[in-house]
């Protein structure tokens, strides 16, 4: 089963990137945060959020599952998760995170379940496109001038440039299926 807990997240990014020949700060140049962000990510000290999840393997040039699991049994034509047999979610500023698909490589997807915070989350934007399925409760996202409510049940697809903040409304966070696409197949 995979290990999705923030310490084994940074010891794959500092292997990645010391593999790659890469210093702290070319990484932090390369995917638009800082040098001590990454830091504290590649010390198990802070868990990254879907957004710097997805700048820190682009600039890594891998998929981000890779991160979760740098050496995947080869996938075979289909992934499977099952509900009992999931790892305790990741959890940053609030959101819970669970991969979905972290052994797959080469795809064009990242399937998620998120659970975004009672508050507003930090402000997201990244590359591609983001699918949300509320599979439970109520959330909200806020685009610059808007905020769109959305319940079990809706859905919303946008383009992931666009900065958003997404929180969970109510008593208890919602559940939500969060997809978001690369513009072509990463490698693994």
């Amino acid at each position: 089963m995979l290990d999705v807990s923030k310490n084994a997240v940074g010891f794959n990014l500092k292997q990645l990137r010391t593999t790659k020949g890469l210093t702290l700060d070319q990484l932090a140049s390369q995917s638009e945060l800082t040098r001590g962000y990454i830091s504290l990510v590649e010390r198990g000290l802070k868990t990254p959020s879907v957004n710097a999840l997805l700048r820190l393997a682009a600039a890594l040039d891998v998929n981000v599952t890779y991160l979760f699991d740098p050496n995947p049994t080869p996938a075979p034509r289909y992934t499977l998760f099952r509900q009992n047999e999931q790892n305790a979610p990741i959890q940053e500023d609030g959101f819970d995170l669970i991969a979905l698909a972290a052994s797959r490589t080469r795809k064009m997807m990242e399937p998620f379940v998120i659970r975004p915070p009672l508050k507003s989350a930090p402000r997201a934007s990244h590359a591609g496109e983001e699918f949300l399925f509320v599979i439970s409760g109520k959330m909200a996202i806020k685009f610059e001038d808007e905020e769109i409510i959305l319940a079990k049940g809706d859905c919303l697809y946008f383009a992931g440039e666009t900065p958003h903040w997404v929180r969970s409304i109510g008593k208890t966070k919602a559940d939500v299926l969060l997809i978001v696409s690369a513009t072509s197949p990463q490698k693994p």
